[in-house]
């Protein structure tokens, strides 16, 4: 009974703010045509901690007596560093981390070792061993190459280049019955007098490892291969700064506030992509961060994989030559009425820029990056409209490589913390033919409903004004591998905690295998979330149906929103 009032009061509340819009969209019409006309600016400034200082900190925990007391005399290298959590909502803004989490890997003794400090070097150094493969980077993948190139069987043909190197998935083997630290290295022929094969390269005793089936277990090289040509660009390591201040105008309205994050400095156990903090719209609070903390796929009948990918290793897309500024390194605005490409609509893998590229267009303003991970070509995109509205967008390529051919599935989990005026709020549950909204009381998970058009509301508890998450018909439908498309829970913040202790993500971390679907589950235990600071996970499932459709010449343009590739939800503001 009180539920059917409570569903009954919200739906007259609803109908009353949506005549009231209708009255006032008669009466105001002509103000808001003439300010869309006005031009939107857009200003960014850096913050938080500069490359240098990210450098001293990496160098502070290398030669802390702590490290190398377990390091001195191995043969290791330095992999990435991460911020360490610090979340505290009573402060109001994103507060700069005070620590950081430096990784090595041994390879003397095949560990990896993390080191905890202060970035001021207040705190005595902290270590701890992790049961885990560090994801190789540019340096590490290098030296893999090196080695491969001495070998006799491959060094002449990569020198005449009739085998070309690539980055493989997975990145790294570790062979049965063994804790040997592998590398895995692809080779593309280009000629009849070399074949397609993945190796492996064990850095710790300089030697190469191949297979019967000319690829690991996981992976696949066949004569035939799909996708796009690699470049074999340079890529941004995880270790690199890039947070910005990032404000929207129009005439002398603020539309949009936050703090922007490159993919190479976003949170998570294996990164999040472009990652958004602090985000306002017209000066009240719509989220306090958004990003997409689990990537991954897996292929129909195990052909390969399935594989959990990172989003902190950016790769080059293209900007125009001319008309772009550059306020801060890895943040590029493109000069107005011109549009960035990456590699899925144009099928070129190279560029000129690595980082966020920042542009207008329809009334939106919009971020954009190329990730790598592998093979893989990932394009994630946040699109601000000027209206409210909030499109996160993930797009899907490949470059050359066997395993694309096969049909595989590409699931993409993003994690909005709502705070909508406040971080108290309601949630509700729409759906298409029912009158009155349904309040959610208690952490739950839902499935998508096409056919219900089925939403959630997240609205202020102590207001009126509310955002909407609504599915688009490109998100697909979770299999068993995708295990969901929505879940709503209540937020946790652990300071100084891990993600998983954070709920930023599962804690995943490992190469493949079948724990590479997301996990949730364990986040589920009926907290409630009425008047709760809550937190949406959102999926989107995508087919890639064969090798033929790894391009998308259909995104290109104005129709970036249309592409078959890209899948996202919308965020729509109510009553603001």
């Amino acid at each position: 009974m009180f539920n059917k009032l409570i569903d009954k009061t919200v739906g007259v509340c609803f109908c009353l703010a949506l005549i009231s819009s209708v009255l006032y969209a008669g009466e105001g019409g002509a103000k808001r045509a003439k300010k869309a006309q006005e031009d939107v600016k857009i200003n960014i400034t850096p913050w938080g901690y500069s490359q240098a200082e990210l450098d001293n900190a990496r160098l502070q925990a290398e030669r802390s007596k702590e490290v190398q007391s377990l390091l001195s005399g191995t043969k290791y290298r330095f992999m990435e560093l991460t911020y360490v959590e610090n979340e505290d909502k009573s402060k109001g803004s994103t507060q700069i981390p005070t620590r950081y989490r430096a990784v090595f890997y041994d390879y003397t003794n095949e560990k990896t070792l993390v080191a905890e400090g202060n970035f001021d070097g207040s705190s005595p150094i902290t270590t701890r061993e992790e049961n885990y493969q560090p994801v190789p980077n540019d340096e590490e993948f290098e030296e893999a190459v090196r080695i491969l190139q001495d070998e006799p069987a491959f060094g002449g043909l990569i020198k005449n280049q009739s085998l070309k190197t690539f980055r493989p998935m997975p990145d790294v083997t570790v062979l049965e019955g063994t804790n040997e630290r592998l590398v895995n290295v692809g080779l593309s022929a280009n000629d009849s007098t070399a074949n397609n094969e993945v190796v492996s390269v064990s850095l710790k005793n300089k030697r190469v490892i191949r297979y019967s089936e000319n690829a690991p277990p996981t992976s696949k090289a066949a004569p035939d291969a799909c996708g796009v040509p690699d470049a074999g660009q340079p890529t941004t390591a995880r270790n690199t700064a890039g947070q910005y201040q990032m404000t929207v105008t129009q005439g002398a309205n603020t539309l949009w506030e936050m703090l922007v994050i490159r993919p190479s400095a976003s949170s998570g156990t294996r990164a999040s992509g472009i990652e958004v903090r602090d985000v306002k719209y017209r000066g009240k609070s719509v989220m306090k961060r958004g990003n997409a903390p689990v990537l991954n796929v897996e292929y129909v009948g195990g052909q390969c994989g399935p594989y959990r990918d990172w989003q902190y290793q950016e790769d080059q897309f293209a900007t125009p030559a001319t008309g772009n500024t550059d306020p801060a390194p890895g943040i590029r605005i493109v000069a107005t009425g011109q549009v960035p490409t990456t590699a899925l609509e144009t099928g070129i893998d190279a560029g000129n820029f690595r980082g966020v590229a920042v542009y207008t267009l329809n009334n939106e303003t919009i971020l954009v990056t190329e990730l790598q991970a592998g093979w893989y070509r990932y394009i994630m995109e946040w699109r601000f409209a000027n209206d409210g509205t909030i499109r996160p967008r993930f797009g899907f390529g490949a470059t050359d490589d066997s395993c694309v051919c096969f049909v595989h599935n590409h699931h993409v989990y993003w994690r909005f913390d709502m705070d909508v005026v406040n971080p108290g709020n309601k949630v509700f549950q729409v759906e298409r033919g029912r009158k009155f909204l349904r309040p959610l009381v208690t952490e739950t998970s839902k499935l998508r409903s096409y056919q219900l058009n089925r939403s959630i509301m997240i609205q202020n508890a102590t207001g009126d004004e509310a955002y909407t998450l609504v599915p688009n018909l490109s998100d697909g439908v979770a299999d068993t591998y995708g295990r969901g498309d929505m879940w709503v829970l209540k937020y946790k913040s652990v300071v100084g905690g891990s993600a998983l202790q954070n709920e930023i993500d599962d804690g995943y971390n490992s190469v493949g295998g079948s724990g590479s679907a997301i996990n949730l589950a364990p986040f589920l235990n009926t907290e409630s979330i009425d008047n709760q600071d809550v937190v949406l996970w959102y999926g989107s499932h995508f087919v890639h149906s064969d090798g033929a459709n790894l391009l998308d010449p259909n995104r290109g343009g104005n129709q970036l929103l249309s592409g078959s590739h890209v899948v996202g939800p919308d965020l729509r503001p109510v009553r603001w």
